[in-house]
């Protein structure tokens, strides 16, 4: 019965939307149904936006039913732009007829964008001012992004060099976006260090169309953690790793229930999921991506070693890195000191833990043994999140530079934009940088300044 009252009103509304007066044949009977079926009605998606805004013109409680802030207005939004609901928090007050107006303003102004890059730029050389127009946008950059994609996922082969565009566009803005970010991150203090969070700004930077989060990554390990803590309940089921819940930052004192967290990691880490340091394809740039870390399982042992670190802190064990030459390395204090007494410990009272070799536990001796040199005791020493961020952009400047004469040496820039943000007085990268821009053709203009 609901359903044939539906089916009748729908075929009310269309013509209502056509009606001028409030007197229309029908709206008596459209407006006496109860006000969740005509709200079902007006978000069944056979509107338009124009249409509702008709419809919410012909009587007071259409229109209230069709307020800026509620359910209609919503659903069209979220029909047109699905992408962009993920943005917003249901507790939210959000004005949507705004938000809509305001998306679709946006898309307006990027297609314009678009057709004008077309225009301007289909010769060799790009000026130094390209993209200043795009830097001066007014609204939410997720807007004009979003359209960017709606245009690169268009069907077919139209508008070829509207894509291409708007993938350099899309490219360009988010990575301007990521690196402000990793700058403000390396600003932080000493005491605020999250290696995975700035591990994961240079994915983003050098993936930038991919779809690349924190969060998403942080709940991938999330997953192996809870996988971990399984496991170490069979181990020992009052194990106070057990009791932390997520975000916190406990810490374990107890050498053997640090050990028993350890024999715990590296059974799911290295046994159940079957991780591993790639020894077949080391020199390949998504050993470093800790988003393909986690997909393919492998990586070299910086990225295996951070990914390592992150699990056992989560757990309670204070592990530390250490920029060991050749063999990224972490540190396991063996002794129980005071803060006081922390400065006084030496290089033979910790064990090296070799996340790329399986987890392998190593004295001083046998790291050494590891690259077949002696090294003084300093490189054993922890260091902090940019010297390990700056260890990862190195060894992707090292395979940037491996990239052939053929290829757009998109590596190579990446990484020594990356480099140049965290160390911007480097003059051989800066000349390094200037004379690829330079070879490509790239803002010439402003090389020559």
């Amino acid at each position: 019965m609901a359903a044939a009252v539906v089916d009748s009103a729908m075929e009310v509304v269309p013509a209502l939307a056509e009606e001028a007066a409030p007197e229309a044949a029908g709206l008596s009977c459209l407006v006496n149904l109860p006000g969740e079926v005509l709200e079902y009605i007006l978000c069944s998606g056979s509107l338009t936006a124009a249409d509702i805004g008709r419809v919410s013109s012909t009587c007071r409680r259409l229109r209230e039913l069709c307020q800026s802030s509620g359910k209609v207005w919503k659903e069209q939004f979220r029909v047109r732009w699905p992408s962009l609901m993920k943005h917003y928090s249901p507790t939210d007050y959000v004005n949507w007829l705004e938000e809509y107006k305001v998306r679709q303003k946006a898309g307006l102004e990027a297609r314009k964008i678009v057709a004008s890059f077309s225009k301007r730029f289909f010769s060799e050389h790009v000026p130094c001012n390209g993209f200043s127009d795009i830097e001066n946008l007014e609204g939410p950059e997720i807007f004009f992004e979003d359209e960017l994609v709606c245009i690169l996922n268009m069907e077919g082969r139209k508008a070829l060099t509207w894509k291409y565009y708007a993938k350099k566009i899309l490219y360009y803005l988010r990575q301007q976006k990521i690196l402000n970010n990793l700058k403000a991150f390396l600003q932080q203090p000493d005491d605020y260090e999250s290696y995975l969070e700035g591990a994961v700004y240079i994915d983003q930077y050098c993936n930038p169309l991919s779809d690349i989060s924190l969060k998403d990554i942080q709940a991938q390990i999330d997953s192996i953690v809870e996988l971990v803590c399984k496991t170490l309940r069979g181990i020992n089921c009052r194990h106070p790793s057990l009791g932390f819940k997520a975000g916190e930052s406990s810490m374990i004192m107890e050498i053997e229930l640090q050990s028993q967290v350890l024999d715990a990691m590296n059974y799911v880490l290295y046994d159940q999921l079957k991780f591993k340091g790639n020894r077949m394809d080391y020199y390949n740039a998504l050993n470093l991506y800790m988003h393909q870390v986690l997909i393919r399982r492998t990586g070299i042992p910086i990225s295996m070693s951070l990914l390592y670190l992150t699990i056992a802190r989560q757990l309670g064990v204070p592990l530390e890195p250490v920029n060991f030459p050749s063999h990224f390395l972490l540190r396991w204090c063996q002794v129980s000191v005071t803060l006081d007494l922390w400065a006084t410990l030496d290089i033979f009272d910790y064990i090296y833990i070799d996340a790329f070799g399986k987890g392998k536990q190593l004295t001083v001796k046998e790291c050494e043994y590891l690259i077949g040199q002696h090294v003084t005791a300093a490189l054993y020493g922890v260091v902090n999140v940019k010297k390990v961020l700056q260890r990862m952009v190195g060894n992707l400047l090292s395979l940037g530079k491996r990239e052939g004469i053929d290829q757009s040496y998109q590596l190579l820039r990446d990484s020594l934009d990356l480099y140049l943000a965290m160390y911007p007085d480097q003059v051989q990268l800066l000349l390094l940088q200037a004379r690829l821009y330079f070879h490509l053709g790239i803002w010439p203009e402003k090389v020559i300044i």
